[in-house]
């Protein structure tokens, strides 16, 4: 017995689920989509994360150049601008027409000329506001001296109001929000991505009448069944790759920790994104199952894209307050629940009970919408020409 007929003679022992994912993995891995498709990816994600990094790093400060009187504020305004958090350069300028030449250049950003308590500030376009505050406060201090205040009484009234803060931001925060931002957008793309291939394969089967040999030896609901498992395991190796690049990209540029992407966590964002292909493929498959050309699918397939654009838009109005009534009750909704509850997990501390409750409903309606798509699949999958009507499939 040679090696194929030992092959095949293994194949007509596995299941027919496993076989036809297996083919639709084959198919999927061969073709110049999922090559072309995950290097782009890859680049993009690379090359964003190389960007975040140099512009974190680009924290050039404010030139600033004195010319004759306003000399004398220098020191002053040098310890205004710390005490503001503006990270400014002084110089001496001799000459003002070739200050304002700088300017003009775009060599030095601020010209000071004038007097110490009447200064005039010459800029190209716009000061930073901190920077504007703090010559203001060094004019005002020499104005105070001017009056006549001695240095104590000049530094006293200066000061500037304390502030406490009760619970201040940290760079935790803000690499959480960068990473549930990351991920939500992550998701979203993958699972419209994965959605429609579910949708255009069963399309392209129908309409090129493979469909037909196809269910002469295998009932629908197992090959719908292997078709949504095998392009599941296509897109989640694509995503492991541009994962594992994006977390080489940020070691080696080292822009943020990301704490939110812990082993634990991204072990929990692939459970997600599972649970939410087996939910938007299941409803991709059935709805495309009802039409019979490429050109009908993305008409087919428009309520649940929509359900998908609103779980997008969510995440953007649950990131200011993750622990809000709306991210809270939205996260828990199957259809917004794969990429709202990932996003409020890597964003925050979510409750044991709630992430329970989120995955319960949503394995709860992938069951439901299991035996709806293997029924409407049953009955449409034969029927060529027009569009059929979603009630006509259900009840066949």
């Amino acid at each position: 017995m040679n090696a194929q007929s030992s092959g095949s003679h293994r194949s007509r022992h596995l299941p027919t689920v496993v076989l036809v994912a297996r083919r639709e993995v084959r198919m999927r891995l061969r073709s110049r989509i999922f090559v072309g498709g995950t290097i782009v990816m890859t680049v993009l994600v690379v090359v964003g994360i190389v960007a975040a990094s140099l512009l974190a790093g680009k924290t050039n400060p404010v030139r600033v150049g004195f010319s004759g009187g306003s000399q004398a504020l220098e020191r002053t305004f040098i310890a205004s601008a710390a005490a503001l958090g503006a990270k400014v350069t002084v110089s001496d300028i001799a000459d003002v027409t070739a200050g304002k030449g700088q300017v003009t250049a775009g060599t030095l950003d601020v010209l000071v000329t004038g007097s110490e308590t009447a200064p005039t500030a010459v800029a190209k376009a716009a000061i930073p506001s901190n920077v504007e505050s703090a010559l203001s406060l060094a004019a005002e201090a020499a104005r105070l001296s001017d009056a006549g205040l001695s240095p104590t009484a000049v530094r006293s009234a200066m000061a500037l109001v304390p502030v406490q803060l009760l619970q201040p931001p940290s760079a935790k925060d803000t690499q959480n929000l960068f990473a549930s931002l990351a991920l939500g957008i992550l998701l979203w793309i993958a699972l419209g991505q994965y959605g429609n291939m579910v949708a255009q394969g069963v399309v392209e089967e129908k309409a090129t009448r493979i469909m037909e040999i196809l269910l002469a030896t295998i009932q629908p609901s197992r090959l719908l069944a292997g078709k949504v498992i095998g392009i599941g395991l296509v897109g989640l190796l694509q995503l492991t790759i541009v994962g594992v690049a994006a977390l080489v990209a940020v070691h080696v540029t080292n822009v943020a920790a990301i704490p939110a992407l812990g082993a634990v966590s991204i072990l929990g964002d692939i459970v997600w994104f599972v649970i939410g292909f087996l939910f938007y493929a299941t409803a991709y498959s059935a709805v495309a199952s009802l039409v019979s050309r490429q050109e009908e699918v993305q008409s087919a397939v428009a309520p649940i894209s929509i359900l998908q654009i609103a779980g997008y838009l969510l995440v953007y109005a649950a990131l200011p307050n993750p622990t809000g009534p709306l991210a809270t009750v939205c996260s828990l909704l199957p259809p917004f629940a794969p990429i709202l509850m990932a996003v409020r997990m890597a964003a925050t501390d979510v409750p044991s009970w709630q992430v329970a409750l989120a995955g319960a409903l949503t394995v709860a309606s992938i069951v439901g919408l299991t035996w709806l798509a293997g029924r409407i699949y049953s009955n449409a999958a034969l029927h060529l020409g027009a569009r059929a009507r979603f009630m006509e499939a259900f009840r066949g």
